[in-house]
C-alpha cells in the first residue's frame, strides 16, 4: 500500500512570519521617521502595519484551510460529514437571527460571533471531502454538434 504524503505549506508559512515580522518591525519605524503631521496626513502610511497583520491572519486562515484538508479528506465518514455540515449552516441561520432582532442587546453581540465563527467553520468544512466521494473529471466546453452526435450514437 502507497502511504500517503501530506503537504505542509512551508511557503505559505514563511510568509507568515514575514508579514508578521514586518508588522511588528513597521510601526517603531513608521513612528520615528514620520512626523505627526505626515501621519495625519497620510492616512495609509499609518495603516501599514494593519495591513500587514491583517495579510498575516488571511494567509494563517488559508494555511489552516490546506493542513485541515490534507488531514481529513477522505477521513470523515459520509453519515459524520453530512450532520456536521448542517450543524454549521444552522448555526449561520441562528447567528443571523441573533443579530437582526431587535429585543435583546446581547443576542446582537452573541448572534454576530456565531454568524463569524459558523461562517469560518464552513469555509473550512467546505474543503474537506469525505470518504467515498471524489472529485467529477472537470468538462471542458462541449458543441451541440458534438452532444447530438454523442445522442445518437
Amino acid at each position: 500500500m502507497i502511504g500517503i504524503r501530506r503537504y505542509i505549506p512551508i511557503q505559505l508559512i514563511i510568509w507568515i512570519i514575514v508579514c508578521l515580522i514586518m508588522g511588528a518591525i513597521s510601526r517603531p519605524i513608521i513612528q520615528a521617521t514620520a512626523s505627526e503631521e505626515q501621519l495625519t496626513r497620510n492616512v495609509l502610511l499609518s495603516a501599514i502595519p494593519f495591513i500587514l497583520y491583517f495579510v498575516t491572519i488571511v494567509l494563517f486562515f488559508i494555511a489552516l484551510i490546506v493542513i485541515t484538508a490534507n488531514l481529513l479528506n477522505h477521513k470523515i465518514p459520509a453519515n459524520v460529514y453530512g450532520p456536521i455540515e448542517k450543524s454549521i449552516i444552522a448555526g449561520i441561520l441562528i447567528g443571523i437571527v441573533g443579530m437582526f432582532q431587535p429585543w435583546w442587546f446581547p443576542g446582537f453581540r452573541l448572534g454576530f460571533f456565531l454568524l463569524l465563527i459558523s461562517t469560518l467553520a464552513f469555509i473550512l468544512w467546505s474543503h474537506v471531502t469525505p470518504k467515498g466521494r471524489h472529485h467529477e473529471e472537470q468538462t471542458g466546453s462541449v458543441s451541440i454538434s458534438e452532444f447530438e452526435r454523442q445522442e445518437a450514437s
